[in-house]
């Protein structure tokens, strides 16, 4: 799962119905203080212009949509952001918790156990 964070993102953190789609990895993308609309203008190996930065992501976010200020600095936005998202993130990883453990419970699923040492082992008994 990939976000990128943006105050002209199409999605707000701060939005009721705001919900992460399963995931198995996330990465979450800051832009410095121009945003990450910039750092694709400068990137000659994208053929996007910064405009369009959206397309790189599965989630466009706004992650502080009543800031007060201009900019906020990297450093601030990562505490931010990861401060917003870390409920979601959890909630996303339950969820896909849940249905792992339902569909190991229907025989889908493969069951491991720590309680017995296997034969490859290096604890003796």
């Amino acid at each position: 799962l990939k976000i990128g964070t943006s105050e002209r993102g199409d999605r707000s953190i701060e939005d009721k119905q705001f919900r992460l789609p399963k995931y198995e990895h996330a990465l979450v993308v800051f832009g410095g203080v121009a945003g990450i609309e910039e750092c694709v203008d400068a990137d000659e190996s994208l053929k996007l212009p910064g405009a369009q930065s959206k397309a790189l992501f599965d989630i466009w976010l706004n992650t502080c949509p009543y800031q007060a200020s201009r900019t906020i600095r990297t450093e601030e936005a990562v505490l931010i952001s990861l401060t917003a998202l870390s409920a979601p993130l959890i909630r996303s990883a339950r969820d896909t918790e849940l249905e792992e453990s339902s569909s190991e419970e229907d025989g889908n699923g493969v069951e491991f156990s720590d309680e017995d040492p296997s034969d490859e082992s290096s604890e003796e008994e």
